[in-house]
């Protein structure tokens, strides 16, 4: 192993940072940090294809990498999320941004002669790197766009699972982010990561999230995890902690704007009546009614707790309304009186 190391360091590799149309030849060295399907299309001569990307992570920089053909079968299975390796032999061309989420002017293409090779890990480059926007700026973006978010966790729904349209068994999660903007957006999470336990998702965690799909929703804005992005608690970025300090000084308490609702204020319940459904809206009233919280398991096995309670406005009107979690387990005073 010292051989390979020592073997490894008398490599000079290239900066990604430094990639473009100018040079033809170099070998880089870089963390494969996100890595997306093997996927399958005709080419323009009807030759059936396949293909997948990979984002690529050095000291300076990273890079969105596509491999095409016969190179996508050979790779698939070596390039591991996570791992280091070495890549030459590729093309480059301008980054197309209607896919590519990195901040590179190029992206790579291997598609022919591309070498990949597993090279020693020596810690010198990050698992993942963000570039994060904060929310109040996500609300002036041009969509769809894609971003990184760090906010802290102000709502999480248990996870459903559904069958798509095309078959496809989901898992999904809907998480409410705020950070020290006092803005919140909603984010659907999907797969293994929303199937982690709602405690990991309790306790108002701060989360840094890499690879957020913004795009419009009945007049606001949500946005969802990609297959390739990121979550990560217990960040102990300098975004994270300025986060983390807010909310324990003043953001427990804020009012945010949020960026998932339809820019039109709190909606009476005479007005909620005309909209189409489904809908997510602010409502503002008296509770009339509540029964008491209820525990049960669902039928995946999930230990689950709501509470109903009745709401009534200015209008005369009322409706039942569900809560989940910490919130249906508040105490019965509360909602008494």
């Amino acid at each position: 192993m010292a051989a390979a190391v020592a073997a490894d360091a008398q490599v000079g590799f290239f900066p990604i940072s430094e990639i473009s149309s100018y040079h033809s030849k170099w070998v880089i060295k870089a963390r494969v940090t996100a890595k997306g399907q093997l996927r399958s299309f005709n080419s323009k001569n009807g030759q059936a294809m396949q293909v997948f990307d990979c984002s690529l992570l050095d000291e300076s920089g990273e890079i969105r990498a596509s491999f095409f053909g016969e190179l996508a079968s050979k790779y698939f299975n070596l390039l591991e999320q996570g791992k280091v390796f070495t890549f030459s032999r590729g093309g480059c061309k301008i980054a197309n941004r209607q896919y590519n989420r990195c901040n590179h002017r190029y992206e790579l293409v291997f598609d022919r002669d591309g070498l990949v090779e597993p090279a020693i890990d020596d810690g010198n480059i990050e698992t993942v790197r963000f570039n994060f926007v904060e929310l109040r700026t996500v609300q002036c973006k041009t969509l769809p766009c894609t971003v990184d978010l760090c906010g802290v966790i102000v709502k999480s729904r248990p996870f459903v699972a559904f069958t798509a349209k095309n078959g496809r068994e989901l898992v999904k999660r809907d998480l409410t982010i705020a950070d020290d903007t006092a803005t919140s957006m909603e984010i659907a999470i999907w797969g293994d990561c929303a199937k982690q336990e709602d405690k990991v998702f309790e306790g108002n965690p701060v989360v840094c999230l890499k690879g957020i799909s913004v795009k419009e929703f009945k007049g606001g804005r949500n946005g969802s995890l990609e297959q390739a992005g990121a979550m990560v608690f217990d960040s102990t970025l300098p975004d994270a902690e300025r986060v983390r300090q807010w909310w324990k000084a003043s953001g427990g308490q804020a009012s945010f704007t949020s960026l998932s609702l339809a820019q039109e204020g709190v909606t009476d319940l005479a007005t909620l009546q005309t909209k189409a459904l489904p809908c997510t809206v602010e409502l503002c009233g008296v509770v009339v009614n509540f029964k008491p919280s209820f525990a049960f398991t669902s039928q995946a096995g999930k230990d689950l707790v709501k509470r109903e309670i009745v709401v009534a406005d200015h209008t005369g009107l009322s409706m039942q309304v569900t809560l989940w979690g910490d919130r249906a387990q508040q105490d019965d005073k509360v909602f008494d009186g």
